[in-house]
């Protein structure tokens, strides 16, 4: 996980509850929290991006269990008699990250830039606001000509 990190050193908390349901199956429940520090892929500053997960685990040793899971309960494979609960936490914290992080725009060091027009943000909401020809008019006299 410390390759999606911008700096691998951190806190995490944890607080998970085993039992088992009246199907005789292992339960975890519990939540996992952390500010993880990642990289802005807009300005490629450092963010603090908090997680605060909640976890429903049933843990299963075939992957055909899984079928028979409430909608509610994710799965944990669980091949050996042990699990260790530094990858399940690990595995929540990586679930959370998001594919692309970002500042939000008004905390962001840069201008977002559409990759069409060239424009930042504010430029397009500013040409929105303006009263621009449209350029699919050229189109409706085509039309009108057959």
């Amino acid at each position: 996980m410390s390759e999606a990190l911008m700096d691998p050193v951190g806190i995490a908390k944890f607080n998970l509850e085993f039992y088992r349901d009246n199907r005789k199956r292992t339960r975890i429940k519990g939540q996992v929290q952390a500010d993880l520090v990642l990289e802005c892929q807009r300005c490629l500053g450092a963010m603090i991006f908090p997680v605060k997960a909640e976890l429903d685990l049933a843990v299963i040793q075939v992957p055909e269990e899984a079928e028979s899971l409430p909608e509610s309960c994710d799965p944990v494979w669980v091949e050996e008699e042990t699990l260790r609960l530094l990858d399940l936490v690990e595995d929540e914290l990586i679930l959370a990250i998001p594919q692309v992080p970002r500042h939000e725009p008004d905390a962001c060091g840069v201008a977002s830039v559409n990759p069409v027009n060239g424009e930042t943000a504010d430029q397009e909401q500013e040409d929105d606001a303006s009263d621009k020809p449209n350029p699919f008019a050229v189109l409706a006299g085509f039309k009108s000509d057959k």
